[in-house]
């Protein structure tokens, strides 16, 4: 089996974590370094965020990494409506990212970042670019013209969607209900759901294996089929709720085929990268 993870962030001075330090326990890289060594993680996709002012400054740190550390493969982060000042997405792409990450928490941010993409479209399409969203389901239902024209790229939404955290286990039903916006995206082949960051869809969120999640899990199978899921850790604030073995570990997957089970747990994510490199060789 071939293990690449989809998503995970590597901070200068760690990621601050519940309890005010990374809860990796040391220095980030390092530690995944042995995490990688351990479960077989050939890539991972490094998801930069800025967000907020105390990570101010990670696309760079990224930037340096993926020029270090050829497993590495990160998306720079950009605010909703686009970086501020001169350059655009060329200028991350010449840096050596494989594509772009954003943060999109409601209508607002939704339509700011569409405007953006509208402009970014043909350079994101030429360079087969990997775009992360973390997009809740309202900002998803805004998503869908400009999500469409990235039909060159592939566009990964994070933890599956975004659902919610889930005090029971949600009904079929439910579950469709909640993420609508996003399984009316399964249209587009391009597009494809990150099985990450299961512990948010769950009460409490130590309470592995996530019961919670296992409907959203099916659905996107039904939805999107095993060939655009695609695993990540959300390493290391995943760490705050369980451990890295139990992240990697994701309910839903008991039922696949070998094939498929090793598909979401890194084949697709490799295949990703590989028409990435081809686009840009």
């Amino acid at each position: 089996m071939r293990r690449a993870d989809a998503h995970l962030h590597l901070f200068a001075d760690g990621y601050p974590g519940r309890y005010g330090q990374s809860p990796a326990g040391g220095d980030e890289l390092a530690v995944y370094q042995a995490i990688r060594r351990e479960h077989g993680i050939e890539r991972a996709l490094v998801i930069g965020y800025e967000g907020e002012p105390r990570f101010v400054g990670n696309n760079d740190h990224l930037a340096r990494l993926a020029a270090a550390h050829d497993w590495i493969a990160a998306v720079a982060y950009v605010p909703p409506g686009g970086p501020v000042g001169a350059g655009g997405t060329g200028t991350w792409l010449s840096c050596g990212f494989v594509g772009v990450a954003a943060y999109l928490a409601d209508h607002a941010a939704a339509d700011a970042f569409t405007g953006w993409l509208t402009r970014e479209a043909p350079t994101l399409n030429r360079a087969g670019a990997l775009v992360s969203l973390n997009a809740t389901p309202a900002a998803t239902t805004r998503l869908g013209p400009a999500v469409a024209a990235l039909d060159g790229c592939t566009v990964l939404f994070s933890h599956l969607g975004l659902p919610g955290e889930q005090t029971e286990v949600p009904t079929r039903d439910a579950a469709r209900a909640i993420l609508a916006p996003l399984t009316e995206l399964a249209r587009l082949p391009h597009v494809g759901v990150k099985i990450s960051g299961l512990y948010a869809a769950g009460h409490p969120s130590h309470g592995f294996p996530h019961q919670a999640a296992r409907p959203f899990v099916d659905l996107l199978l039904d939805r999107f089929g095993a060939r655009r899921l695609h695993w990540g850790s959300d390493f290391s604030p995943s760490l705050d709720h369980v451990s890295f073995a139990q992240a990697a570990d994701p309910i839903g997957l008991d039922g696949l085929s070998a094939e498929d089970r090793d598909a979401v747990l890194g084949g697709n994510l490799l295949r990703a990268l590989d028409r990435h490199a081809g686009a840009t060789a």
